[in-house]
Parts: structure tokens; sequence; C-alpha cells
């Protein structure tokens, strides 16, 4: 980095995440989690974008038409959304058929976590934490306990 600060990175711009088929994982995306398609750079490159209005980071989605013989079972994004009721995006997502792999859960940090999957395996968690940047962080003794 220079002394003046530049050459830093500055943001994460896109999370990118493997799809076996473009029209199911935007009926998850797009539809499913409400995020807006930004960016759809079909057919000349594999890609599509969603999420919020820069400078809001976005889902970037990739297409691998044989993930779904790749025998890999589930992958984890690293993805973690954030919502104002995550019992009712928990409700809401499994009426859809959506599997969620731990149910809305209070967690030893102080929110509450809830982990699911796209439709092609793909892991995504989502969090309701109003405290988060507020809540002091426990020491290793305070949880240890």
């Amino acid at each position: 980095m220079d002394a003046d600060g530049r050459g830093r990175a500055t943001r994460v711009w896109v999370a990118s995440v493997t799809v076996a088929d473009y029209e199911r994982a935007l009926r998850f995306y797009r539809d499913l989690l409400g995020f807006p398609v930004r960016l759809d750079a079909r057919p000349r490159f594999d890609w599509v974008e969603l999420g919020p209005e820069e400078p809001g980071t976005k889902i970037g989605l990739s297409l691998n038409r044989d993930l779904a013989k790749d025998g890999a079972s589930v992958r984890h994004t690293g993805i973690v959304l954030d919502t104002d009721d995550i019992h009712e995006f928990h409700r809401r997502l499994s009426s859809k058929g959506v599997r969620f792999t731990l149910p809305p859960e209070k967690q030893v940090w102080g929110g509450m976590q809830a982990d699911f999957e796209d439709f092609d395996g793909n892991k995504l968690e989502v969090v309701q934490d109003s405290e988060h940047y507020t809540r002091a962080v426990p020491n290793a003794e305070a949880l240890a306990r």
C-alpha cells in the first residue's frame, strides 16, 4: 500500500456461488431470497449478479453444468445473510421447499442463526443479531463456562 493509502482492498464486491442451472438458481436467489438481478451477462459470459444497489456486496452466480454430477455434497459458500425476523425467514423459505440444516437457534455469541441450502446444495447462513456491533464479545473463559 502506498503512503497515500492507495492500493488496498476497499470492500467485498461479489461472493461467487457455483450453480448447475441458472433458471433454478434465479428462482432461489431472486424469487425466494428477493435479491434483484443487477447484471446478467448471459450468454456471452456465464455470470449473473444479484443483490443490493452499489456499493452493497453482490452474489455472483457462476455456471457449471456438471455440478450435479461432481459427487460433491454440501458446498459451503461462506455467505452469511442478515434478517430482521429469522423465524419468519425460516417459515417462508421452508414452506417453499428450502432445506434447513440448522433451524433458527440462539448462539453462544448472542444472536440467532439458521443454516440452509440453495437448490444446488450450496450452504448459506442467515443471522438475526441487532446487537452485533454493540455487544461486548465474551472472552474465551466466559465461552468455556
